[in-house]
């Protein structure tokens, strides 16, 4: 009886159903579409802040705090470097397909052309071969993973570099726009680097303009400034590229229960990639760059901010349409309400009613809405991210959830006014 009580009151009154179902799909639309993206965003804007350069910068341990000009290390410390073939262990640890990209580093004063100027090796655009993992535990879980070739270097951790020209091939060299402009070097101009009576010859393979320090500086490949300065293997910091999620806060690991370390390890914080980074290089310090991961943290929280606001709003003007629609519904139906009441239905059964109604306007509104918003975030993502937004489960039976609540609470009001209606004035025509 209930049920076919509902059906004949749906099929009545059509139309006003219709416009509470509108308003409750565009609500569920725009909140579907921002809660698809918002679980998606720290993935896409940690791909976007990393095309500004590395977050974490590893250094040797117990090494003095960097006093860099120019980009050569001033500072009065023993000499220390790291090994670069122990580098491919940066893609072995727990959060390894969250690491981009690295680039290692060895400065020092050469002479180029006569003049002092910082000689800087690195990656350009290196393949690093990465050795089977087999079987190995991390936690609680066994990952088996084969080996594979990870290209990394400056060309793409630093997409920004604008190189005029080409990025230089063995025996070449990317000069900085000043040296450049200092020295009078030209594309495909020769040069002679020399350090303590060892010598090497140049060609110039593109100029690079920054802004930055990077301009009076000349870039090498890794090898060719490791033979020139003498140090085998070696290099004395390297830029890493990770993807994070932000931290609410410094966390001393140390004072975490068993559990709260599980998950804090196993959380992409930019603390707990340092830590594994640490653990896989043995010698090595991982500091954050604070000033990068800081920036980027705050901007996702307010980019959070304003997607649950802007759901919100959505929501809260979905509300107001539903309970448009059904305060007009239920002052159409006072006299079925009065005659309900004087054949004995109580208030409970009142609300059951118009509730079942909401419900059903909820749950249609939501499952249209929801559908709409996964085409919404696809667009969003596309358009804004240039890849598509991953679709999540949770999203659907959260619009689903938020579209049933709104539409109840649209209905309340109305319902209420409704259920003390007296029946013998609502009769008489009161």
């Amino acid at each position: 009886m209930f049920f076919h009580l509902l059906r004949k009151s749906i099929r009545r009154r059509w139309s006003r159903i219709v416009l509470a179902l509108l308003a409750v799909v565009m609500g569920a639309s725009v909140a579907s579409a921002l809660i698809t993206v918002a679980l998606d965003i720290n993935e896409k804007m940690g791909r976007e802040f990393r095309a500004y350069g590395a977050n974490i910068l590893l250094i040797p341990e117990n090494s003095t705090l960097p006093l860099e000009i120019g980009g050569v290390d001033y500072s009065v410390k023993k000499e220390k470097y790291l090994d670069e073939r122990e580098l491919y262990k940066i893609k072995t640890v727990f959060w390894r397909h969250n690491i981009l990209g690295y680039v290692p580093y060895l400065s020092g004063m050469a002479e180029v052309g006569g003049t002092k100027t910082v000689l800087t090796g690195t990656y350009f655009d290196e393949g690093v071969e990465v050795p089977a993992l087999g079987r190995a535990w991390f936690g609680d879980r066994r990952v088996e993973e084969a080996g594979a070739t990870f290209t990394t270097g400056a060309k793409r951790v630093f997409p920004w570099w604008k190189v005029e020209g080409r990025w230089p091939a063995p025996g070449e060299a990317l000069v900085g726009a000043s040296v450049a402009e200092r020295m009078g070097l030209g594309i495909g101009t020769v040069f002679k680097a020399s350090y303590q009576g060892k010598e090497e010859y140049f060609a110039t393979a593109g100029i690079l303009t920054t802004g930055g320090g990077e301009e009076g500086q000349v870039f090498v490949h890794l090898g060719e400034a490791q033979r020139l300065f003498g140090r085998d293997d070696g290099v004395d910091k390297v830029l890493v590229s990770a993807l994070t999620t932000p931290e609410r806060g410094e966390v001393d690991p140390k004072r975490l229960s068993p559990e709260e370390y599980e998950v804090w390890y196993c959380t992409p914080y930019i603390s707990s990639i340092t830590l594994q980074l640490e653990e896989a290089l043995p010698g090595a310090e991982a500091r954050p760059i604070r000033q990068v991961a800081e920036n980027e943290g705050r901007l996702l929280l307010k980019f959070e901010g304003m997607l649950f606001l802007i759901t919100s709003v959505a929501l809260a003007a979905s509300a107001l349409g539903v309970m448009a629609a059904m305060t007009t519904s239920i002052f159409e139906r006072q006299r079925e309400v009065g005659l309900m009441k004087a054949l004995g239905a109580d208030e409970g059964q009142i609300y059951q009613l118009f509730f079942a109604e909401a419900g059903a306007v909820g749950l249609a509104g939501g499952a249209i809405g929801a559908f709409l918003g996964l085409l919404l975030a696809g667009a969003i993502g596309s358009r804004v991210f240039g890849t598509p937004v991953g679709t999540s489960p949770l999203a659907l039976g959260v619009t689903l959830a938020l579209s049933t609540l709104v539409a109840f609470l649209g209905c309340l009001s109305p319902v209420r006014r409704a259920a003390k209606v007296e029946p013998a004035l609502v009769m008489r025509g009161d």
